[in-house]
């Protein structure tokens, strides 16, 4: 007797997700996000803030060695960093609406064209077990997209080691291309088609 096939990358159900957009700003949302995404309160001192001597490490002349001050220059162990973090947040990169949700439709549109975007139906995932989830995910990497998904059935996948929870009210192009593979439960994909319909409908520059 066949299995119910669980993931589906069947045309009727991802096409909508067939948009092209400029590798530039692709590029340009990644590193926005990512840029964001650090704390920025690294700190390093400077050769005038280094607590050492300021004594002339050995006379100017005469000795056959190049020519040095104190021991707080860059070049010595325990000296000064040239050039390090300053201790000072940046001011954060930030995206209009409008290229936020250009860059994540295009994200997707390119998974599907890669065939690494699939559904889910999680009515396959019986009694909310892991090893249900398992059966039905497999054991590959990927990112889960949901949206207002029963608590039990979310549990039950995230137990799974090879799958990341993405909520579809907070997924951008950062979190795509951080999974190798996309999978949407029928709730995140109808909730992502809104979200996006803004540019669904328009034509792709």
């Amino acid at each position: 007797m066949a299995t119910k096939k669980v993931l589906t990358t069947e045309p009727k159900d991802l096409s909508i997700f067939n948009k092209e957009v400029s590798p530039s700003l692709l590029a340009q949302a990644i590193y926005v996000y990512q840029e964001n995404s650090h704390v920025g309160v690294s700190k390093v001192k400077t050769r005038g803030e280094v607590d050492f001597t300021k004594k002339k490490v050995y006379k100017q002349k005469g000795t056959g060695n190049a020519r040095h001050g104190a021991k707080s220059a860059p070049i010595f162990v325990g000296g000064g960093v040239v050039f390090g973090p300053r201790g000072l947040k940046l001011t954060p990169k930030s995206l209009n609406k409008k290229m936020k949700i250009k860059a994540l439709l295009g994200a997707l549109s390119l998974y599907n064209k890669e065939k690494r975007l699939s559904l889910l139906d999680t009515a396959a995932i019986k009694d909310s077990s892991t090893k249900s989830a398992l059966s039905s995910l497999g054991t590959d990497k990927l990112g889960l997209v949901h949206f207002n998904e029963d608590t039990k059935t979310l549990k039950s996948i995230g137990n799974l080691d090879n799958v990341v929870l993405l909520s579809a009210n907070r997924l951008n192009v950062y979190k795509v291309v951080q999974s190798p593979k996309i999978v949407l439960t029928p709730s995140a994909y109808t909730h992502l088609v809104e979200r996006l319909k803004s540019v669904l409908s328009t034509k792709s520059k």
